[in-house]
């Protein structure tokens, strides 16, 4: 009788215990993004933030109660530098963030340095490759992307090793982010022991290109790099055209690829470097889940969302390395061992043309 009465209790502490465990919430990770969400670059944002979401949303769904809940907080900056501030002391003073993930732009990026620094809150794989953020900014950073200078090399071995121009002209943005490739593109073109034939500029958030274009028409440049958000240059490209430029043109991955093709309505020639393989064709496990995934939520599949995918990804498998309680002294350090280890996101990094980067540059074309 004594062994029943000691066997029953067993039991019901295990049954009290258990139930104590399962009534425990899971631990919940705040995660703050400032993007453009309006304005002329919101398709960027926009597209950002659903990619995160997607695999987020997946993991948050997965059965395994020792993963810890995943929030998002994405706030709209229109890509203006004043608008990223705001945005970034709510998200530390109200939301309480661990970290910000995904944030997009150079000069939204530049102008919270100074915050990041202060609080010292990791900034994770942000969308830029600006070359302050590869150089000790001052703040835990983990950068997925290539920089802009490996682009930027990237393209100008395409302009000259590939097609042999030597005449080639800037079109670059007015602000940090255009500087950023000015001296990424400089440098690269010095590499090759050539200067620009014109550098012309256009106004952030704007289509003002009609005094650029009148500068670069007037040179022999024969090839155009182009820096800033698709809309104004797919305008340039268009006006290009109707003034008689038949050359080559090269961008960025911030331009995002699809929209600047879709809205050219002239014939050209036109390649954009970009970070990650096309998640339309891509191979392996990442590739297929996002495909499926996306189809099943009847999401476009497009390089932005696709990167904001696999920066989720990314994060949440860096998870198992650390200490939630302690996450914002540990992330920034856990990413780099799970980009080395996961296979999944080795084999989706591994897709890439020759490159002589630290991180993959691959190639995106439109060509008629």
């Amino acid at each position: 009788m004594l062994k029943l009465l000691v066997k029953t209790a067993l039991i019901s502490t295990l049954f009290i215990v258990s139930a104590q465990i399962a009534a425990q919430p899971k631990a919940h990770i705040k995660l703050g993004m400032s993007v453009a969400l309006s304005g002329p670059a919101s398709h960027i944002g926009q597209q950002l933030k659903q990619g995160h979401e997607l695999y987020f949303n997946y993991a948050n769904q997965q059965s395994d109660i020792e993963h810890p809940h995943i929030q998002l907080i994405a706030l709209d900056d229109g890509y203006e530098p004043s608008r990223a501030v705001d945005n970034t002391q709510y998200l530390i003073r109200h939301q309480r963030i661990d970290a910000l993930i995904g944030n997009m732009g150079t000069p939204t990026t530049h102008a919270i340095k100074e915050i990041l620094k202060r609080h010292q809150l990791p900034l994770l794989m942000p969308y830029t490759g600006a070359e302050f953020l590869y150089q000790s900014p001052g703040f835990p950073i983990f950068k997925l992307r290539a920089s802009y200078l490996d682009e930027a090399q990237e393209q100008v071995r395409y302009l000259v090793d590939e097609l042999g121009h030597t005449k080639i002209a800037l079109f670059i943005q007015a602000d940090e982010f255009g500087l950023t490739l000015e001296k990424s593109h400089r440098q690269a073109l010095k590499d090759k022991g050539i200067e620009p034939v014109v550098i012309a500029r256009f106004r952030r958030n704007t289509n003002d290109v009609a005094k650029a274009l009148t500068q670069i028409l007037t040179t022999q440049a024969t090839a155009i790099a182009m820096i800033g958000t698709y809309e104004p240059l797919a305008a340039f490209i268009n006006q290009a055209h109707r003034g008689g430029f038949r050359g080559t043109y090269t961008s960025v991955s911030f331009v995002s690829s699809a929209s600047l093709f879709a809205d050219i309505t002239v014939p050209a020639h036109v390649m954009v470097t970009e970070v990650l393989p096309d998640p339309n064709t891509c191979h392996g496990d990442i590739c297929n889940l996002f495909r499926n995934l996306s189809k099943a939520h009847q999401q476009t599949m497009t390089y932005q969302s696709f990167e904001g995918f696999v920066n989720a990804y990314l994060f949440s498998k860096s998870l198992q390395h650390c200490d939630y309680t302690k996450l914002s002294a540990c992330i920034a350090t856990a990413m780099p061992h799970t980009l080395s280890t996961d296979k999944a996101l080795q084999s989706l990094l591994n897709q890439q043309q020759k490159s002589t980067s630290q991180r993959p540059v691959f190639r995106s074309y439109l060509k008629y």
